[in-house]
């Protein structure tokens, strides 16, 4: 039977294969798990499965005397509260159902996480938050990722596979970049092309950038989102740097048209987010931001991810007379309208 609630589930481990150097793709499988989409994220517990699930414990303490550290919580620090994730992908199959988890080793928990292997259990809470709103069908979607946002544009791509859709994804180095690339691009790097096998399994050309140039375009990866709009007919300048003669890839003679309807998608740090929300509300471009908060619960009990967003009726609660609130990305995210967010 599929449960049609979030809740927690035990998953086990079927493969944890390094992509590159700080970077994992983690497959757990699950007997059955709710409907999920593209934004949506599970909690994941960093410890093990049973320690996790155990009830708390009282240590004694006398008064006079050392603290016995003999007890195992004690052995070491230890990743109590449950991580975010945003999944990378799903596959329902006959012995149930495939989730992917894309992390980065960054602290106790993702060190525990990539040190998992195949057998290994995991409690996973999910799916949690919203989702994505698919583009019109004659709408071209444009989904831009950035290091560890990238994963939920995996999904998002698998979603979309047959449709109008180009990929940018952006990485300080190619070394921290989580994909796998199948060709070095050739000729224009801002040209889209089946560089990366993960998008390319779909039919979807991509763009690559690296802060240092070690692969695809050097420089930022909304640089080349707004060269791609340039060139789309969506205002042009180029890369938009105020200087012509710093555009990395000027725009000569360009020729105006009507473009065709796009929808913009993206995940990735708050500064890229931000440029990207900025470059299609410049230019009349609906865009969805799957936002990335610190989440202690996910579930919207701890209130530690508040976003600033519009209010489209200043006179209703909350804050009433006032054009913004606080929202939670837990759980009225983390997917919303760029043009709502209030950086």
């Amino acid at each position: 039977m599929i449960p049609t609630a979030r809740g927690p589930f035990v998953s086990k481990v079927k493969e944890n294969v390094a992509l590159c150097r700080d970077h994992f793709r983690l497959l757990l499988g699950v007997s059955a798990f709710p409907p999920s989409g593209p934004g949506q994220f599970v909690q994941v517990a960093c410890r093990d499965v049973h320690a996790a699930d155990a009830a708390d414990t009282e240590i004694e303490w006398p008064a006079e005397g050392r603290l016995d550290v003999s007890d195992p919580p004690l052995h070491g620090p230890q990743a109590m509260l449950r991580r975010p994730f945003s999944l990378a992908g799903r596959r329902d199959t006959p012995d149930g159902v495939e989730l992917d988890i894309i992390h980065r080793v960054v602290g106790i928990g993702t060190e525990w996480l990539s040190h998992l292997t195949p057998g290994d259990e995991v409690s996973v809470l999910g799916p949690l938050g919203n989702r994505f709103d698919f583009p019109s069908p004659d709408s071209t979607a444009l989904l831009v990722g950035g290091g560890v946002g990238i994963p939920p544009m995996l999904y998002l791509a698998e979603k979309l596979a047959g449709r109008k859709v180009v990929a940018f994804a952006g990485a300080l180095t190619r070394e921290l970049l989580p994909l796998k690339m199948i060709e070095e691009p050739s000729g224009d790097p801002a040209q889209p092309t089946l560089c990366i096998a993960e998008f390319a399994r779909h039919g979807i050309p991509s763009v690559i950038t690296t802060d240092d140039g070690s692969a695809g375009i050097r420089g930022f990866v909304t640089q080349a989102l707004e060269h791609y709009l340039d060139q789309a007919g969506f205002g042009f300048g180029g890369w938009g740097l105020g200087d012509e003669k710093n555009a990395l890839f000027p725009i000569r003679n360009p020729t105006p048209f009507t473009p065709h309807p796009i929808t913009i998608y993206t995940c990735g740090p708050e500064p890229m987010m931000k440029r990207v929300a900025q470059l299609a509300a410049s230019r009349g471009i609906e865009c969805q931001v799957a936002v990335e908060r610190a989440m202690a619960c996910g579930m919207g009990t701890c209130q530690s991810c508040c976003i600033r967003v519009m209010k489209s009726n200043p006179q209703q609660p909350p804050l009433v007379g006032r054009d913004w609130c606080y929202r939670l990305a837990c759980t009225d995210g983390p997917v919303f309208r760029g043009a709502d967010l209030l950086w």
